[in-house]
């Protein structure tokens, strides 16, 4: 943990996101149920329950039909035309780490402030603690590295070919905005610490090839007060032993040695002959904006099959929206107080939104495209001292396609793809989806499933995998599912999966 008095404030801002509802630029897609998480989002051409509001209301018109002499249509490949009746209550969540947030929240998190503030660098670990703290400010300044969060909540109920319900979907989205690289509180001259305590050879292991640094940041350090030859090569040593990239390399040197191009001193010239270090913590100005977009719908559902192959439905739905957005100086005092009104602080809208979906159905393929928010729906953004700190949301189309092959009314192979980028409260940040899933309703009372997705419309996080189960329990199914990410990322000695998610849901259904 932070060895200093605000680094709960750090920890808060970085993790407590996770906990206010709340996203800012647009709408992200979402799981809708456990089922189509299971199968990695593919469920557009099979949906069979009350999600079918959000995945493909075309599903409806195919609920309930049979032939004439009540049996089962060669066509009803899974089995929709004996649902008559059906009642659905999910509640899912999960988050995505942004490229290397967590990772420069961990090491932030191990970093003695204090110690270094107070008596400056005198061993080879303070030394490799300030290669630390430089290049996590820079990879902090970052704006890529951020923490999305979500959450999701319906509540269905269809009878025949038609279907009411509620379903909200939030996303928060938090990320520093304003880094103060200046205010660090560091009373200890760098520069003589450096030179005296840190030239000797030998200090830290000479493992290392010459060369990290080039000569023009060499003269860089040299001109900012750092002179002893063996103080330079301990330091790249350092930065050889803390395994920086040569992107976060450039960034520490500039941020040690300022080369007069920024409006700021480097850490080395800031203290040098200098007690106060540019400011105390207290003066310090690093601050996270907090975003978000809440969205409550209410859809009035309707599927009409014109045969045992085709269908078409769609859904009118009152859009109720809350624009949430909050900006937090991260070492201020009352920053625990102001982070807890951040759900406080909202713009709500009030309107509608259309969707259209399409099924075809044959007796072992399945093919469905859906349009949802047809019609943009948009939400106004929020405002703090007269200055915009969050945009309208505007709701953009979006539009995604399902075929499914299904050889039997209990196996089920289905592929997804979203025809359309869509952004996500991660300014700047969309998503596209192609997902893959199978589900076998073993002995009709278990329904095992399995699934992956990626976003291929951004590469900060790969392929991720998912799995899931419902049990049939007379009349009453429970439904449960989750997401890992392949990729993973350390944060307080725990590896954490780049993006995780769960979902369950419990069912009426007949």
């Amino acid at each position: 943990m932070l060895k200093i008095g605000y680094g709960k404030e750090i920890l808060v801002l970085g993790l407590a996101l996770t906990m206010i509802s709340a996203p800012a630029a647009a709408m992200d897609t979402f799981f809708a149920g456990p089922r189509a998480m299971g199968m990695g989002g593919a469920n557009v051409a099979t949906v069979s329950d009350t999600s079918a509001q959000y995945y493909n209301p075309a599903a409806f018109g195919f609920f309930g039909r049979k032939n004439a002499d009540e049996s089962r249509s060669d066509s009803d490949n899974n089995d929709m035309g004996r649902k008559d009746f059906g009642v659905d209550l999910t509640a899912g969540g999960g988050y995505r780490l942004h490229n290397e947030f967590g990772s420069y929240l961990d090491t932030l998190s191990d970093i003695d402030i204090n110690q270094l503030s107070d008596y400056g660098v005198n061993n080879s670990d303070d030394l490799k603690q300030l290669v630390d703290l430089v290049a996590t400010l820079d990879g902090l300044d970052d704006p890529g590295n951020a923490i999305t969060a979500d959450v999701s909540a319906g509540f269905g109920i269809r009878a025949g070919h038609f279907a009411i319900g509620a379903r909200g979907f939030m996303q928060a989205n938090g990320r520093v905005i304003d880094l103060d690289k200046t205010n660090l509180g560091m009373t200890s001259d760098i520069a003589i610490d450096l030179n005296s305590q840190l030239s000797q050879p030998g200090l830290i292991a000479d493992n290392g090839e010459p060369g990290v640094l080039s000569p023009s940041q060499i003269s860089l350090l040299q001109g900012a007060g750092l002179t002893a030859v063996d103080a330079i090569r301990n330091l790249e040593l350092a930065i050889i032993q803390q395994g920086l990239s040569q992107q976060e390399i450039d960034s520490a040197i500039e941020i040690l040695a300022n080369d007069g191009n920024s409006d700021s001193p480097g850490l080395i010239q800031l203290t040098q002959g200098s007690a106060t270090g540019g400011g105390s913590l207290e003066d310090n100005t690093t601050s996270v904006l907090l975003s978000g977009f809440g969205v409550v719908e209410v859809p009035i559902s309707y599927g009409y099959a014109f045969n045992d192959h085709l269908s078409i439905g769609g859904n009118i739905k009152l859009m109720q929206g809350r624009v949430y957005g909050n900006q937090v100086i991260v070492f201020d005092d009352d920053a625990d107080d102001i982070l807890g009104q951040t759900d406080e602080n909202y713009e709500q809208t009030t309107t509608f939104g259309v969707d259209l979906g399409v099924m075809a159905r044959f007796p072992m393929v399945n093919f469905g495209i859906v349009g949802r928010n047809l019609n943009s729906p948009k939400f106004y953004g929020i405002k703090k001292d007269g200055i915009k700190i969050v945009d309208d949301v505007k709701v953009k189309p979006q539009f995604a396609a399902g075929v499914a092959f299904i050889p039997f009314t209990t196996l089920t192979l289905e592929v997804d793809y979203d025809l359309t980028k869509n952004e996500t409260a991660f300014t700047g940040y969309d998503t596209q989806n192609l997902g893959f899933g199978v589900e076998w309703d073993a002995f009709r009372f278990l329904a095992l499933r399995a699934g992956t997705y990626k976003n291929l419309a951004e590469d900060d996080i790969g392929w991720v995998y998912t799995a899931g189960l419902g049990l049939n329990m007379w009349l009453m199914r429970l439904d449960v599912a989750g997401a890992l990410a392949k990729e993973k990322q350390e944060f307080d000695g725990d590896e954490m999966p780049q993006e995780t998610r769960v979902m369950a849901q419990l069912s009426v259904d007949f």
